[in-house]
């Protein structure tokens, strides 16, 4: 297998068994990936978050993050209310018991970076994180040139807003993982 094939391989790999990691250490909470990842990224986020926009920040279709909203509502995890802006938009809150397990996951979610990461000296972890973001923007440029806008469109817009999750953390908002 050639190298960039390798690493694109590796990265799959990786990715999918963290979070199987993670859904293993949380399941005793009744809590499913999808759920878990709601609750953190609400829970993450400094302004409160349209349902189009957390649908968009975890990448899955909107008819999928209402049903996904419905069962969170249904556990009193999150509260929807108008949006004062936009009144075709709804804003999700974490309600002060879904605050409560953000903690828990957060806590939860250190624990197992720890020990995934605990035998990377700290030039590795640089070095990996580095590589995948210059990685992370070669790809964002590239959507952007396929979605017909120009690269410098995309670094326009990172400057005037973080869009990822990774961007913001980047950036020291709340939440580091």
């Amino acid at each position: 297998m050639e190298p960039d094939q390798q690493f694109g391989t590796l990265l799959k790999h990786v990715f999918y068994l963290w979070h199987q990691v993670l859904n293993e250490r949380l399941r005793p909470r009744g809590v499913s990936h999808s759920q878990w990842r709601v609750i953190l990224e609400l829970s993450r986020s400094p302004v409160p978050m349209t349902q189009s926009a957390l649908a968009a920040e975890l990448g899955v279709e909107s008819p999928t993050m209402v049903r996904l909203l419905d069962r969170l509502a249904d556990k009193q995890w999150i509260a929807r209310e108008p949006c004062p802006t936009d009144r075709r938009a709804r804003l999700v809150r974490l309600t002060p018991r879904a605050q409560r397990l953000a903690r828990e996951l957060e806590t939860i979610v250190g624990e197992v970076r720890r020990e995934l990461l605990q035998d990377l000296r700290a030039s590795e972890l640089a070095a990996s994180i580095d590589a995948l973001s210059k990685v992370e923007t070669r790809a964002r440029d590239a959507l952007m040139e396929l979605r017909g806008r120009p690269a410098d469109a995309a670094t326009t817009e990172s400057a005037r807003a973080p869009r990822s999750p990774s961007e913001r953390r980047s950036l020291g908002a709340p939440g580091r993982r």
